[in-house]
């Protein structure tokens, strides 16, 4: 008998429940998108409510030179202006997009920081116009 069969017995919200469990429970101790976590915390079948941009400025992935170069699709991970390509640095310090600056925030704070930005519609307003800049 395969395993999928064995489980006849089971209902639904079981099976829905047991999987949401081990889920939770490997994002909690996996070792990697920590900082995604420390936003996200809880797993869910429902979608978080970012679009593409956000996603990519929270997790890192994308067109940020310090996330191309872990994969060597570039020689450096600088940004133009010579400073580490992050997204922080990109909403924060670059010269190239002063425009669409954020406060720079404490080392302290980042998290609360970025969970405000995530929050507040004006805020990712700026946040999409920076990335699509980008």
């Amino acid at each position: 008998m395969s395993p999928i069969n064995s489980l006849w017995w089971l209902n639904k919200s079981e099976i829905k429940s047991d999987a949401l469990s081990i889920w939770q429970d490997n994002w909690d101790n996996g070792e990697t998108d920590r900082s995604t976590h420390d936003i996200v915390t809880r797993v869910s079948n429902k979608p978080v409510g970012w679009n593409r941009e956000e996603i990519m400025f929270v997790t890192g992935h994308g067109p940020f030179p310090s996330y191309l170069h872990r994969f060597n699709l570039r020689t450096h991970d600088n940004c133009s202006c010579g400073e580490k390509g992050d997204p922080i640095h990109y909403a924060t310090k670059c010269r190239f997009t002063l425009s669409w600056h954020f406060q720079t925030p404490t080392v302290s704070l980042k998290l609360q920081w970025l969970k405000n930005i995530l929050t507040n519609n004006s805020s990712r307003t700026r946040l999409r116009l920076l990335m699509r800049f980008i």
